[in-house]
């Protein structure tokens, strides 16, 4: 996918997140999986439809998908549902390295709050499906959506959680987390700067196409306070 589509859907998921406050909906109180589905509802339903972000809209995207159930990267476990993902339209004659059904942007949302601790919550049960052939494993790019509140910091939680030795480990990092030098990556009122991390995947891709490459993965806060 590469960065500039990245920082084109957080803009989007930005302004997903103000239209919810807008309205009212109460972000501070809502469980993760009713969050997640507002955010769809305005990702699919308004912001698709209507362009209002450039870049952003039926013509470019195709249908946002809500739980999309995906094998992982050996068919063993056959419904995978990452909580989000966005798919690229592609021309017809556009060659595409890529399987079809695996072709996307996927997005896992974690709250991150003084009920869901960065490590236990966010790494050990979601950033770890991207390393391990969960999630994403046919792509290089996956994002980290985390629903912040109680005051959490990437720099105060998510790092030194990522840095203790057995997740160092179990999440194989081969580059520590780091912020995004793009402007549109940016701190702003209600979300944290873009960081980034890449994790060494261990399995092989199907039908001979050798070792998984490394995943970058893109962690996205946004304050839900």
């Amino acid at each position: 996918m590469g960065l500039p589509v990245i920082l084109l859907l957080r803009r989007v998921l930005m302004k997903a997140f103000e239209k919810l406050r807008d309205r009212g909906f109460p972000l501070a109180a809502e469980r993760e999986d009713r969050i997640t589905e507002q955010l769809f509802n305005v990702l699919e339903n308004d912001l698709r439809q209507t362009g209002e972000v450039i870049g952003f809209n039926s013509a470019f995207y195709d249908r946002v998908v809500r739980h999309a159930e995906v094998t992982n990267y050996n068919g063993e476990k056959l419904a995978k549902t990452p909580d989000l993902s966005f798919k690229l339209r592609h021309g017809e004659s556009e060659s595409r390295p890529v399987l079809s059904s695996h072709d996307a942007l996927f997005v896992e949302c974690k709250p991150v709050d003084g009920d869901h601790a960065a490590g236990s919550a966010y790494c050990d049960d979601g950033l770890i499906r991207f390393v391990n052939g969960d999630y994403a494993w046919a792509m290089q790019d996956a994002m980290m959506l985390g629903y912040v509140r109680n005051g959490r910091s990437i720099a105060g939680h998510l790092v030194p959680a990522m840095a203790a030795s057995a997740r160092q480990q179990s999440l194989a990092v081969v580059q520590q987390l780091q912020p995004c030098e793009e402007a549109g990556a940016a701190t702003c009122a209600e979300a944290e700067a873009v960081y980034l991390s890449r994790h060494r995947r261990a399995f092989t891709w199907p039908d001979g196409k050798g070792p998984a490459t490394d995943i970058t993965v893109f962690h996205l806060w946004h304050r839900c306070e």
